[in-house]
């Protein structure tokens, strides 16, 4: 499954937030994209996503037809809202009504007490709901995932914990025989580390600080 940027770009009320993009990406690729607070790294993403409409430019994966290109990408980033009267445990139960989940999806490995997956989401600590969030995420089968500020609201054991549980979900299954990586990060190194190109949302590559 590769992804071509064919001149993506967006802009607001005329200013230019992403540059045109010309790039090529190959199926098992993992790009992180690099960029302070307003730098547009999350604006790309979202152009990824289907969020928002490129203002000049299209994406192109002869894999997927453009009408199910929401179903072939999962995403995740600070902006998203769950449901606050569901618990994680009938947040689960109700995303994969709508979507199917990778193999190796299991409630019981994300690090919450039975109390907390019975919990209201609007109960739970920032730390827990972006342990929900990313699980759902990483887990949803789909052959493009793509995080933004994963570690947000993470302590240390919840980021060593991320990275085990994603280095496990980015091998094939049954259903997609490969699946990209895009992460949005502000140069955390710990955001980064399964990563093996790094760009600036201008399309520029770069070096992590």
């Amino acid at each position: 499954m590769g992804l071509t940027l064919e001149n993506l770009s967006k802009s607001y009320q005329g200013q230019i937030i992403i540059p045109a993009w010309n790039a090529q990406f190959d199926a098992e690729d993992r790009i992180a994209v690099l960029g302070g607070n307003g730098s547009g790294k999350s604006t790309l993403l979202k152009l990824l996503s289907g969020q928002v409409s490129p203002s000049s430019g299209r994406l192109r994966c002869p894999e997927i037809p453009e009408d199910q290109w929401s179903q072939c990408i999962s995403y995740t980033g600070p902006h998203v809202d769950l449901f606050d009267a569901f618990s994680p445990r009938e947040l689960f139960a109700h995303h994969q009504r709508l979507r199917p989940l990778r193999p190796e999806a299991n409630l019981a490995s994300v690090p919450l007490t039975e109390e907390a997956l019975a919990r209201p989401m609007a109960r739970l600590s920032s730390g827990m709901k972006q342990r929900v969030k990313l699980a759902l995420a990483i887990w949803t089968e789909a052959p493009l995932l793509l995080l933004d500020e994963p570690c947000s609201h993470l302590d240390q054991a919840g980021v060593e914990w991320f990275h085990q549980l994603l280095g496990a979900s980015l091998k094939p299954t049954e259903r997609y025989a490969h699946r990209m990586l895009w992460v949005a990060s502000n140069h955390k190194k710990e955001e980064i580390g399964h990563c093996d190109q790094t760009y600036h949302p201008s399309g520029e590559a770069v070096v992590p600080l």
